[in-house]
């Protein structure tokens, strides 16, 4: 019986119409606004950021994130989250790819926080201690500098043992206009 509901819950979601990121970042009413009357998105000082609702990372809508929340000022990105024994590497400690997603995710918070849209180009990270497990961490991202279109940042990760990462970035930014004209994979 529980098979025959899974076949046929699957064969219902197989129906649905394959979800496009760029067609809901566009249509969304924050970055309508933001070409309506120019500049890019942003968010209130020490608001939480919830980038994408289903992301893995941070999504409040994830039932799998890794229960990361990020809340942005006016020169930084600040997450806190406590790692669970599911996003366990080595015994005791976080994994480092864990580690780097949040790295990456609290970075691109910064993008509301400095007005723009922009990608990841390069993300450099090192360990400077083992991540603890179950114990508070904190994030914090800032901008260290730019040049043309690449945006600098870097990013510290902090316990109540020390600094256990240093990271910086390369992000690369992309024009809000040209989420005007039609998005791939719309047509």
């Amino acid at each position: 019986m529980i098979a025959r509901e899974a076949d046929t819950l699957a064969k219902s979601i197989e129906g649905e119409p394959v979800r496009e990121r760029t067609l809901e970042f566009a249509r969304s009413a924050e970055v309508q606004k933001a070409l309506v009357e120019g500049g890019n998105p942003a968010r209130p000082d020490g608001a939480f950021i919830d980038m994408f609702a289903d992301s893995p990372v941070s999504g409040s809508a994830n039932p799998l994130n890794m229960g990361l929340k990020i809340a942005t000022y006016a020169d930084r990105a600040v997450g806190r989250v406590t790692l669970l024994p599911g996003w366990q590497g080595a015994p005791g400690r976080s994994h480092g790819g864990v580690v780097a997603a949040i790295v990456d995710e609290v970075l691109g918070a910064m993008l509301p926080v400095l007005k723009i849209v922009a990608f990841t180009g390069e993300l450099t990270l090192r360990f400077e201690a083992p991540c603890p497990m179950g114990v508070p961490l904190e994030f914090t991202a800032r901008k260290t500098g730019e040049d043309g279109r690449k945006i600098y940042l870097e990013c510290e990760g902090v316990s109540s043992e020390g600094v256990f990462a240093t990271a910086t970035s390369t992000f690369v930014t992309v024009d809000l206009a040209m989420f005007e004209a039609t998005p791939p994979g719309s047509a």
